[in-house]
């Protein structure tokens, strides 16, 4: 009977240390509070079933309870403005394995896939890739052909203008310098609403930056890259988050 008693215990610990909590605020691209949104964790995929949904409250405060591990994605939106006036905060590829929180801002762009990595072979910078995104140009949506590795490609263009302080990087919300961007195109899945005049046989691509970033002093474990994304031209805002793990000289993600 002991035994089934510490049995039965193990299993309740377990369960209870699976659950956590994540909490956070969400502003407007000024900082101010919203007073609607959603956010959603996505374990899997984008979005999938075992997606966790919450509501943020008239302050722009929400808190979920999920299951502690690695995710997918999270993203914050108002589901009702999605499109038509906002667009979403996203999260990529995070580490949730403790309760912690979370704040996020969201507006009319999207830092859509973010992903980083170092360089282990002495530049002593990380880098920094992404999808950007606007909503007043997805309205009016450009398509062009380009000529890359010997192939003629079609170019479906939703991205903002960059300025010299458009893209400002944070790791553990201090501020990073930027080395340098440049663009490249990533292929995606579906070339629907390419006009008749675009070759589409090799398939449809967006543009997509690649930014080089100097590398903080980083101490072992788990880090929090944060882009903020804002438009040269329209000042039209967006921000994404990521999470890596390095080791204590700051190298291996």
């Amino acid at each position: 009977m002991k035994i089934i008693y510490v049995m039965l215990w193990s299993v309740l610990s377990f369960n209870a240390l699976a659950a956590i909590t994540i909490t956070g605020t969400v502003t407007d691209k000024q900082g101010k509070p919203v007073s609607k949104c959603d956010v959603f964790f996505n374990k899997q995929e984008w979005i999938n079933d075992d997606s966790t949904h919450v509501t943020c409250d008239e302050n722009g405060n929400y808190s979920a309870t999920i299951e502690a591990g690695e995710y997918n994605s999270m993203y914050v939106c108002d589901e009702d403005l999605y499109g038509k006036s906002k667009l979403e905060f996203w999260g990529w590829n995070l580490t949730l394995t403790e309760s912690q929180r979370i704040d996020a801002q969201f507006d009319t762009m999207e830092v859509y896939s973010l992903a980083t990595w170092a360089s282990n072979g002495g530049s002593n910078s990380l880098f920094a890739s992404f999808r950007p995104m606007s909503l007043a140009k997805a309205k009016k949506p450009q398509y062009k052909q380009v000529q890359q590795n010997g192939k003629t490609i079609a170019i479906f263009d939703i991205s903002p203008a960059i300025a010299d302080n458009s893209i400002v990087g944070f790791i553990d919300d201090k501020p990073l310098e930027l080395l340098g961007y440049s663009w490249a195109y990533e292929k995606v899945s579906s070339c629907n609403g390419a006009p008749k005049n675009i070759n589409t046989d090799n398939g449809c691509f967006m543009p997509m930056i690649i930014a080089q970033i100097k590398k903080p002093e980083l101490s072992a474990g788990q880090h929090t890259l944060k882009i903020d994304l804002t438009d040269g031209e329209t000042g039209d805002f967006g921000q994404g988050i990521t999470h890596f793990t390095s080791n204590s000289k700051g190298l291996g993600f």
